[in-house]
C-alpha cells in the first residue's frame, strides 16, 4: 500500500475513536458543558472523515480536490459560532437556574 493512503486509514481510525469518545461522553455525562464538548467531539470526528474520503475519492493525478476541504472549513467557522451561542445559553441556564446538571433541568417543567 502505499504511504498516503495508510495514513488516511490512520486518520479514519483516530475518527473512530473520536466518535467513540463523542458517543460515550453523550450518553454519559449530565454537566451541559461536557454535552457540548461531546457534540464538538462528534463534529471533528465528521469533519476528519470528510477530509479523508475526499483524500480517498477526489484524487486525480496526484492532486487532492479542495471541495472537501472548502466544506470542512465553512463548517468549522458556523460550528464555532453555533458552540458560542451554545456556551452563551449554558451561562444563561446556569445564572438562573444554579445548575448545569440536564437531569435536574428537565424536572423543570412548568
Amino acid at each position: 500500500m502505499d504511504l498516503a493512503v495508510d495514513n488516511v486509514y490512520l486518520v479514519l481510525g483516530f475518527s473512530i475513536a473520536l466518535l467513540a469518545i463523542g458517543i460515550y461522553a453523550l450518553t454519559t455525562k449530565r454537566n451541559m458543558i461536557k454535552f457540548l464538548i461531546a457534540i464538538e467531539l462528534l463534529l471533528d470526528a465528521a469533519h476528519l472523515n470528510f477530509i479523508a474520503f475526499s483524500n480517498i475519492f477526489g484524487v486525480t493525478e496526484g492532486l487532492v480536490d479542495p471541495l472537501g476541504h472548502a466544506i470542512v472549513i465553512v463548517s468549522i467557522c458556523v460550528g464555532g459560532c453555533v458552540a458560542g451561542v451554545a456556551l452563551a445559553l449554558i451561562i444563561q441556564a446556569y445564572r438562573v437556574y444554579a445548575t448545569l446538571d440536564v437531569r435536574k433541568l428537565s424536572n423543570l417543567k412548568h
